[in-house]
């Protein structure tokens, strides 16, 4: 979704995810009709899930969400936060080349599209060991968690902490390029990418356009720990749409010669107008995995003023004893971009454009500023939980959060004012591999 996304290049980036996908899944079909199922010679079909309650208590009209793309609700019980089902096939033509789809079903907000459904569909050519070239719909590798975020039997905790995952795209519709070696006994692995994907709050409206994304990653893997870090840069483009009377009218009032009520006005227009937004994405992530300890960091920082400048990060650790892992994180998310002021135009506006005006004015002006703020991610949250693995597929997961919402800092929310705020998550999930 590079924009690029109109004209012939969207269709022919659509036409290829299709045609991936759909060739994908009829020689899955056909190898399953030939070979009398999914152990059929170059088939492999698999796929994951997660069933989950959670019981959430918020400050009133709240609503808790694992990512942004989920649908608003302030309901105190949610079966809809982290179930889903996930079916995914491989199919290998040869040595060399690979189709792979994946699919997920999961409750999606009111503007999702149905393609959204299409986790992965490309093609990989892999012309030795080392090598890997993939096109197509494929993971965005900038996270630890990039691969597994939605396979919840993959991880400890009931999901991915929400102050850093929340926000994050999953998918890249382009191509990369990976290789790894050995040296000594340490895994190296390196990717290039290139492309594009999108955020934003799907509930809300047109979601951002994260195009011409440039990416690196790499990675170190020794004696159960990864080190790994990444670095992209890409140009956000948002589609201003119901919002651009609200800038157009901030534009008029930056422009009148009353340098109180100019100033304000612009810097409003900068924050509610920008339209394409040059961004970088910073990394750095760790994983150890060794006898019963298991633990993993990570930290992200995203700069994209006048839109964003935020660092998030979590710390998660688990101790097994027997089938059970007990577990304690901890996550936090702050945005650098300064809160902005309630103006007070009102008084100054009325001897120039007079009463009724100045008072749409203010309105507009306080409206707006609020919801800049009230977009604003500044919070942290604390878990504790324990995993149960009674199968060899299958783990039950309990787990408690308690976050801390600041003044004008709700955006992970859905319904939040600018008011700070406290709330407490108690989940119950079963995750499964099949």
């Amino acid at each position: 979704m590079f924009d690029q996304t109109s004209g012939p290049f969207r269709r022919c980036a659509r036409g290829l995810l299709a045609a991936v996908a759909l060739t994908a899944w009829a020689v899955a079909a056909q190898g399953q009709e030939g070979e009398g199922g999914a152990g059929g010679p170059g088939l492999r079909v698999s796929g994951f899930g997660t069933l989950g309650l959670s019981h959430v208590q918020a400050p009133q009209g709240w609503g808790f969400r694992r990512e942004l793309t989920q649908s608003a609700s302030d309901k105190p019980w949610r079966h809809d936060v982290d179930t889903r089902l996930g079916v995914q096939a491989n199919y290998s033509l040869g040595s060399q080349f690979e189709l792979v789809a994946q699919v997920i079903a999961r409750k999606r907000a009111t503007h999702a599209e149905d393609g959204d459904s299409l986790e992965w569909a490309y093609v990989a050519y892999r012309p030795n060991a080392d090598w890997t070239l993939r096109a197509g719909r494929v993971n965005v590798d900038a996270f630890l968690m990039a691969d597994y975020r939605n396979v919840g039997y993959g991880f400890t905790a009931a999901r991915p902490p929400v102050e850093l995952y929340a926000m994050l795209p999953t998918t890249l519709d382009g191509v990369d390029l990976a290789r790894s070696w050995f040296q000594g006994d340490a895994q190296w692995r390196a990717k290039l990418m290139v492309g594009s994907t999108q955020i934003g709050d799907f509930a809300t409206g047109d979601p951002g356009r994260v195009r011409d994304v440039v990416g690196a990653m790499v990675s170190r893997e020794e004696a159960g720990l990864l080190v790994r870090a990444s670095a992209s840069r890409a140009r956000i483009r948002l589609d201003l749409g119901s919002t651009q009377p609200a800038v157009d009218a901030l534009t008029q009032l930056g422009g009148l010669p009353i340098p109180a009520v100019a100033a304000q006005a612009q810097l409003l227009r900068d924050r509610l107008g920008a339209s394409v937004i040059p961004a970088t994405f910073l990394e750095l992530g760790l994983r150890y995995e060794q006898g019963d300890w298991q633990w993993s960091a990570e930290v992200v920082r995203i700069k994209a003023v006048p839109l964003v400048r935020q660092t998030s990060a979590y710390a998660t650790v688990g101790h097994r004893i027997g089938e059970w892992t007990p577990f304690v994180g901890y996550s936090r998310t702050r945005d650098a971009m300064p809160v902005l002021a309630t103006p007070d135009w009102q008084a100054a506006l009325t001897p120039v454009i007079g009463p009724a005006a100045a008072a749409q004015s203010q309105a507009l002006g306080a409206l707006v500023t609020a919801s800049v703020n009230q977009a604003r991610v500044q919070q942290s949250g604390w878990s504790l939980g324990a995993r149960w693995d009674f199968h060899a597929q299958a783990a039950l997961k309990l787990q408690w959060d308690r976050f801390r919402i600041d003044a004008d800092g709700p955006g992970l929310w859905t319904g939040a004012n600018g008011q700070a705020g406290r709330a407490h998550v108690a989940t119950a999930v079963v995750d499964f591999i099949f």
